[in-house]
């Protein structure tokens, strides 16, 4: 910044020195530069600063860019990118805009002769002082772990971390000094292992919830709904991220029990003004104490925190409202309803990446996407220049808009909408960031609300799947339906070490543990990668490669060995009957067969091999007969 308001103190010192003089000088000393008296005071004024201007930032090959001829002049502003028609700016205000264009030239000049003079000495010494840093930090985690401290460890970048303090600060300050302490980034530090799984440690211990006293304990008894106490919790404010109204209030139609549910990110929830739909990850949180804003997580519900901002040293919770069980078997049902639903549409969203993929249609540079912006603007299909971002009005013809596009050639307007254009992307980008983030928080907790179980991880992201594995110590590689199956082997094992069930694999590999609650409710939509993935959940390899034949195999798992089968048989009488029983039997007389069920464990007997003929082989005896 400094050469640029040095460069406009010389221009105002040039101009008050031209001020104090006369036209007839002013027109004399433009006349000894070669350069046009015409025009005000002003104008012959701003013509010579103009001139001394240019002798500091002159040309390649020497020449003051004010002494250029017209041609030449055209030239020069079109091959850097300016507007060269003079029927529509001055030559003045032409030339200010390429000393300017010329000044800032020089600047990136320079910039690279310094950076080009760096020697790979310092470039060595400046890898070694960050080495030397990271292994003085994983000293300090060591020994701060040593002495108990987690908090400490948190804090070495400078920010005081604590229980209290919000999740996303602790997970912020654990994944920079992760990136610092990282075993690779230390491969001459022998115990570099060992500082950062203390620092893993440190960020568990920090973000595990607290134990409740024994007399919440006792008080939750009493009160079986009440799963902990209420003691220093308010029911904080929440406001809409796009018009900024207040959630929950009166007249939103929300009840107070479902800010249990927003809070622990169950759910989503439209604002009632804007209709925009947000969760508590997207939310807009203010502090009950100093109501200022600050960052939330689910995993800080049943937490005392703080609000991290400098003037506020108290902390808070969040308020347990009280909820009834149909409500809550309710929001079961709808909960995972609803992550089928998005299971199936992430699912589809990949399969359309993967067709565009191989396709490979479509502008991948930036000169190409310009030039492909170019064409669509020229055609009337999209409304803004994709170089000056000018919006021409409704009506405007396509030979206007060629014709604007010919003479777009303002490098400062282009600048000036690409850095719009890259402010639009980076807000973008932090709006699919959060609702990225709020997809993931709302799917983990839909599945610990259902009961956290295997045979429901189908319902699983990919990214939440593989921190289930890295929290059981299990391989993260290979696709979805091989974790399920890891996980669900990691379960079995555990089993037959805690309660020594003998038959619990077996019931595992044929989907033992497979039930009409745990499958999903939209089964005959499913694919056959989803379908797959519900069997791989319930520790079932499928046979059929088709959605009829798995989802045959799975009704086989769940109902066959619950239902018996209605067969119908030959009648066969071994005494009398009563006249009673002849009387009622008259109609099945006339059909010779009669139906029943056959008790449990002779059904496989009634079939045949208990030498009675079933209907479908005295049909068949009849035809050869015949």
């Amino acid at each position: 910044r400094q050469p640029k308001a040095h460069a406009a103190d010389n221009f105002v010192n040039s101009s008050n020195m031209y001020e104090n003089k006369k036209m007839a000088e002013l027109k004399k000393l433009l006349k000894e530069r070669s350069q046009s008296g015409a025009g005000e005071k002003d104008e012959l004024v701003k013509r010579l600063c103009l001139c001394d201007e240019g002798d500091k930032f002159r040309l390649d090959d020497g020449r003051n860019p004010t002494s250029l001829k017209a041609p030449e002049f055209r030239k020069l502003l079109a091959r850097r990118g300016l507007p060269c028609d003079l029927s529509i700016e001055t030559r003045d205000e032409l030339m200010q805009r390429l000393i300017q264009q010329l000044k800032q030239e020089g600047v990136k000049k320079k910039s690279e002769e310094a950076g080009v003079d760096r020697s790979a000495g310092e470039d060595t010494e400046d890898a070694e002082d960050a080495e030397a840093l990271a292994t003085r930090l994983a000293m300090q985690v060591l020994e701060l772990t040593e002495s108990g401290d987690p908090e400490g460890v948190l804090s070495l970048l400078g920010q005081t971390v604590t229980r209290s303090t919000p999740f996303a600060q602790q997970r912020k300050a654990y994944l920079n000094l992760a990136r610092v302490i990282h075993p690779d980034k230390l491969p001459h530090y022998q115990q570099a292992t060992k500082a950062f799984q203390a620092l893993v440690h440190a960020f568990e211990t920090l973000t595990a919830p607290e134990a409740p006293p024994p007399e919440a304990k006792a008080k939750a008894k009493a009160k079986t709904a009440i799963s902990r106490t209420n003691e220093g919790c308010h029911k904080t404010k929440l406001f809409c991220p796009r018009c900024k109204s207040l959630w929950g209030s009166a007249d939103s139609g929300v009840q107070p029990f479902d800010y249990n549910f927003m809070m622990q990110g169950l759910k989503t929830y439209c604002c009632a003004l804007c209709l925009c739909e947000f969760g508590c990850m997207t939310a807009e949180h203010r502090c009950p104490l100093c109501h200022r804003a600050f960052e939330y997580h689910p995993r800080d519900y049943h937490r005392h925190i703080t609000c991290g901002n400098a003037r506020c040293v108290g902390s808070f919770g969040f308020w347990l409202y009280y909820v009834p069980p149909r409500v809550e078997n309710d929001l079961r049902i709808e909960a995972k309803q609803e992550q089928e639903r998005r299971a199936k549409q992430r699912e589809t969203s990949a399969a359309r990446v993967a067709r565009a993929a191989r396709k490979g249609t479509g502008p991948t540079s930036t000169a190409e996407k310009l030039r492909h912006a170019e064409k669509l603007f020229c055609a009337a299909l999209i409304d803004a220049c994709p170089r000056c971002g000018f919006e021409p009005p409704p009506g405007t013809q396509k030979d206007e808009l060629l014709e604007h596009l010919r003479g777009c050639t303002d490098a400062s307007a282009h600048a000036a909408h690409r850095e719009a254009v890259r402010a639009a992307e980076a807000k973008r980008e932090l709006k699919t960031t959060k609702e990225d983030a709020q997809a993931e928080a709302q799917n983990l907790a839909v599945w610990q609300f259902l009961g956290g179980d295997d045979s429901q991880a189908w319902l699983l992201t990919d990214t939440q799947l593989k921190k289930q594995c890295e929290d059981r110590g299990l391989s993260t590689e290979g696709t979805k339906d091989e974790m399920l199956a890891r996980m669900v082997r990691h379960r079995t094992q555990q089993k037959l070490l805690t309660d020594g069930g003998a038959g619990s694999t077996k019931a595992g590999a044929s989907g033992g543990g497979m039930s009409a609650s745990s499958l999903p409710s939209n089964l005959h939509s499913m694919s056959v990668a989803q379908l797959k993935a519900v069997c791989a959940a319930h520790g079932m390899v499928p046979k059929g490669e088709s959605t009829d034949e798995i989802i045959h195999q799975i009704e086989l798992a769940v109902y066959a060995a619950d239902e018996p089968m209605l067969m119908l048989e030959e009648k066969r009488q071994t005494s009398k009957p009563s006249k009673r029983k002849k009387a009622d039997d008259e109609d099945d007389d006339d059909l010779g067969f009669v139906e029943h069920w056959p008790e449990a464990g002779k059904v496989k007997n009634a079939r045949g091999q208990s030498g009675q003929k079933s209907y479908k082989e005295q049909s068949d005896d009849e035809d050869e007969d015949e």
